[in-house]
């Protein structure tokens, strides 16, 4: 029986109740239906007066009795499980100060923290949740907390991926990445205008956008890329880490464009199927990063898969400025993201012709970020795996590359329950396919590979080790996520349809 309540322990008469309960309660396990106090946990300090009651005097001496051959002179563990103190479990009592609703049922057991990208660089979901309860009980004490809230901009919020992984461990589904987006909209507040006048105005920021991106390739070619990487990150430095960090394998401008409305098919017009038109929606990462080392763009990649598979396509109208909402969501701003998803899923609610045709996302997070809220009836929207899988396959022959490749699956991949998909799709197209283990987030997350660069190596940390050597790419579903695990594994990582492209015919 797992229970949670919410009792406080402020005052000895709650002290006093909170003990008669556990009485009650071992009372009613161990004698009345002779069951087991504990499962899968140890018992620890909070069931040890009640030890004896279910294992009896002669099971209680001998656990004593080893006890003391294995440690003589109780180093291991004082008090747990073994403890002469029939009051231990109402000492030391570790307080638990509600502070949001969100984090308030945690008990900070950790299963949270093994999936965590910052576990091992500032703070994990559960360390996060009790420095926020401490902020919490401080600010009702009045008690000053200048200090630890400085350290909590850093360690909470501003290290924190928010991909919600958390959630998917937490035994009663607590999503800590909600809590710090909610502490990022206060603390974003004033950029609100500005994020409001920007998504108005998206297709120029995007255009602007790939514009610096060309600045950098002008310069790189005329200073060369170290001493363009000193100026960045000087400014950075001056800037108070304020301005984005130099990133080695931060690609180009797209130059790719595609004509909205119904893109062109190579093949002959007896291999288009009537039943066979996709929306395609490149994301916003798509129109603005090129891909490194002269590879062609992902959305030529995409016209040639879907060539061969006999698709029309169709391209939404005004695509440079539609967006799911997802830069704005990650810092808080929920009404701007809200109206930029509303905005596109009418955009993609028109050119699916009311959802006859499927809608392809070349990035999963947006296709996440999407199935967020409510979508028009019938609208069907994919990332590449599932897509490929279910409207591709039956018009391709995959004969698989003979190659290993790494396969990192993003959190929104796995949080939508996709992750079986990914590793089939990238099995069935290459002789062998690694996923590195410990790796659950890369910790790009969004502009943090660019603003907390420390994020990203930190959740990476464990990857190059895993790269064999004859090893030569790498494949996701991200294109930002891509270009921190390329930076870090030392190979090119490009999108899961690069690979079913070099498979396919």
């Amino acid at each position: 029986l797992h229970f949670v309540f919410t009792q406080g322990f402020d005052d000895p008469a709650q002290v006093l109740r909170y003990g008669a309960f556990m009485d009650a309660v071992a009372e009613l396990v161990a004698v009345r239906f002779g069951g087991s106090l504990k499962a899968e946990h140890g018992t620890g300090r909070n069931m040890a007066p009640y030890v004896e009651l279910e294992w009896g005097p002669e099971g209680m001496a001998l656990m004593r009795r080893i006890k003391a051959l294995l440690d003589p002179d109780g180093l291991l563990n004082p008090g747990v499980i073994i403890n002469d103190d029939p009051k231990a479990h109402l000492a030391h009592l570790k307080p638990m100060p509600a502070s949001d609703a969100i984090v308030d049922p945690c008990i900070e057991c950790g299963f949270c923290e093994a999936v965590c990208p910052s576990r091992t660089l500032s703070l994990s979901p559960r360390q996060r949740i009790v420095l926020y309860r401490e902020l919490a009980r401080r600010n009702r004490a009045d008690e000053p907390s200048n200090q630890l809230v400085q350290l909590f901009d850093y360690q909470g919020i501003d290290t924190c991926a928010a991909t919600g992984l958390c959630a998917d461990r937490c035994p009663v589904g607590i999503n800590t990445g909600a809590l710090i987006k909610k502490l990022r909209s206060e603390k974003y507040q004033r950029f609100v205008p500005i994020a409001r006048w920007s998504a108005d105005h998206f297709a120029g920021v995007t255009r602007t956008a790939r514009s610096a991106l060309g600045l950098k390739s002008i310069a790189g070619k005329l200073l060369g890329d170290k001493a363009l990487a000193r100026l960045v990150n000087g400014v950075r430095h001056l800037s108070g880490q304020r301005t984005p960090a130099w990133l080695p394998t931060l690609s180009g401008p797209s130059r790719y464009r595609w004509s909205q409305g119904e893109g062109s098919h190579n093949g002959s017009s007896e291999d288009i199927g009537e039943d066979r038109a996709v929306v395609y929606l490149p994301s916003c990462a798509s129109l603005v990063f090129g891909q490194q080392e002269e590879a062609p763009s992902l959305p030529q990649v995409v016209q040639s898969l879907l060539n061969k598979a006999g698709c029309r396509v169709i391209v939404p109208q005004g695509i440079e400025g539609l967006c799911c909402g997802m830069p704005y969501d990650s810092k808080g701003m929920s009404e701007v993201a809200a109206a930029k998803r509303s905005e596109l899923a009418d955009a993609l609610w028109q050119a699916s012709e009311q959802g006859r045709w499927p809608v392809l996302f070349d990035t999963s997070p947006c296709v996440q970020r999407l199935l967020s809220g409510a979508l028009g009836k019938g609208l069907r929207v994919f990332e590449p795996s599932a897509f490929v899988l279910e409207h591709l396959l039956p018009h391709l022959e995959l004969t698989p590359i003979d190659e290993t490749v790494m396969l990192h699956i993003t959190c929104s991949s796995r949080r939508m329950g996709l992750g079986d998909k990914v590793l089939a799709l990238a099995r069935a197209c290459a002789r062998e396919v690694i996923v590195p283990e410990h790796i659950q987030c890369c910790g790009f997350a969004g502009d943090k590979g660019l603003m907390t660069p420390e994020l990203n190596a930190a959740a990476l940390a464990s990857l190059p080790a895993q790269v064999p050597s004859d090893c030569r790419q790498g494949f996701s579903n991200s294109r930002t996520c891509e270009m921190g695990l390329s930076q870090h594994a030392g190979i090119p990582y490009h999108s899961i349809l690069y690979l079913v492209d070099q498979a396919a015919r």
